[in-house]
């Protein structure tokens, strides 16, 4: 019996003043990569982004980390992310750094409605998003 385990982490922490620190793991019986990226509040924008692929299949994954720069300037809560980041990182790079760079995304957009940013009035545009979140959402 053939089987298969996949591990997804997203940690996310203040960065400077404005700003939020993500990092990502995948790891899974074939592939381990993880990036790190930093995030605009409150305009949830990309500002720089690395990544590392630890584990890979064959030698045209290496190449896939550069891509990841197509990634920044992009905003988490624009209407098109997920299409945009299959589009600019998966197509060109790599489809396993795109699913984490989304994950990552769905993790910050949670966090920051969850955390001070809800309680301090500054909810980012969530319409069209398939998570609905109330006006009490992280309040006491």
């Amino acid at each position: 019996m053939m089987t298969f385990s996949r591990n997804k982490l997203v940690g996310i922490e203040y960065g400077k003043e404005g700003s939020l620190l993500v990092h990502g793991v995948l790891d899974d019986n074939i592939y381990g990569m993880e990036i790190d990226f930093e995030v605009n509040l409150p305009d949830l924008e990309i500002t720089a982004i690395n990544g590392e692929m630890k584990r890979f299949t064959n030698p045209g994954c290496p190449p896939a980390v550069p891509v990841l720069q197509n990634a920044v300037g992009l905003r988490l809560n624009q209407e098109d992310l997920a299409a945009r980041v299959n589009r600019e990182v998966g197509r060109k790079g790599c489809r396993h750094f795109a699913n984490l760079l989304l994950e990552c995304a769905d993790a910050v957009i949670q966090a920051v409605t969850s955390g001070e940013a809800m309680q301090q009035g500054s909810l980012p545009n969530l319409q069209r998003r398939c998570m609905a979140y109330s006006e009490t959402s992280g309040k006491d």
